[in-house]
């Protein structure tokens, strides 16, 4: 199964990681208030890479007409509603961050270093963890799930530095381009998601997801389900391995 997976957050390049990481939140709403009210930032100071936004909207349109299944979402682990069920899956993910790792066991001890950290996490994820909107590509692979790996990223993108560590499991099937240097345009995909990433693309930049949700709906004369939307993947997952632990032993 081939599938090109579109993370906006992508066309936030030239300035992302400035605030990547400063006063995350889960809830977006919250997160981009507080940044506003409680730092230096702007709405202004937020551009977009124009390039990068019509690279992901021409490859959208010309993914599409070949008919592939169609989802959207807000983060990227509702990738895993669609496709986690199959196996030999190809990826090409167009996104700022890599999505294989999302490195929190840094957060947890200092201590170790990184190639520590990332091992930590994919035995995690072994073992049962959910995954996240980071690292819902290390899971499909953890399952046993995962051909492939194209990440078409950023310059800018502090990830790179993991792709040592993704390239030792993966091998030939982990490959990192630029817009500039990968040909997808003549690929057909059997399923084609986007998603708007909103702690990660600033409120006044949120239309460009709804451009996108527009355009297939005029193209496929089908309305997507906006409550779709609201579902979480590694929520549901997490809250799933509650349940079996509380009542497991119940059945």
């Amino acid at each position: 199964m081939r599938v090109l997976s579109i993370d906006l957050d992508y066309i936030m390049g030239p300035v992302i990681e400035l605030y990547n990481e400063v006063g995350y939140q889960s809830d977006p709403i919250n997160r981009w208030q507080n940044l506003f009210d409680n730092t230096a930032f702007k709405e202004s100071h937020f551009y977009i890479d124009q390039g990068n936004l019509v690279y992901c909207y021409d490859l959208f349109l010309e993914a599409i007409k070949s008919s592939p299944s169609v989802s959207f979402g807000y983060e990227h682990d509702s990738i895993l509603y669609q496709i986690a069920e199959n196996d030999n899956l190809e990826i090409i993910n167009i996104d700022h961050h890599d999505d294989m790792f999302n490195g929190h066991y840094s957060e947890i001890d200092g201590n170790v270093d990184d190639q520590e950290i990332l091992q930590m996490e994919l035995d995690d994820l072994k073992n049962g963890a959910a995954p996240n909107e980071g690292n819902w590509g290390a899971w499909l692979y953890s399952q046993g799930k995962l051909k492939s790996f194209t990440w078409i990223g950023n310059k800018t993108s502090r990830n790179t530095d993991r792709t040592n560590f993704v390239k030792g499991l993966l091998g030939k099937n982990y490959r990192t381009y630029s817009r500039d240097n990968f040909n997808i345009f003549n690929k057909k995909f059997d399923h084609v998601f986007v998603c708007c990433s909103p702690q990660y693309m600033p409120k006044n930049h949120w239309h460009y997801f709804t451009m996108f949700i527009l355009a297939y709906e005029i193209f496929s004369k089908k309305k997507v389900d906006k409550s779709l939307l609201d579902k979480k993947y590694s929520t549901e997952k997490t809250r799933s391995n509650v349940t079996d632990e509380i009542f497991g032993s119940l059945s």
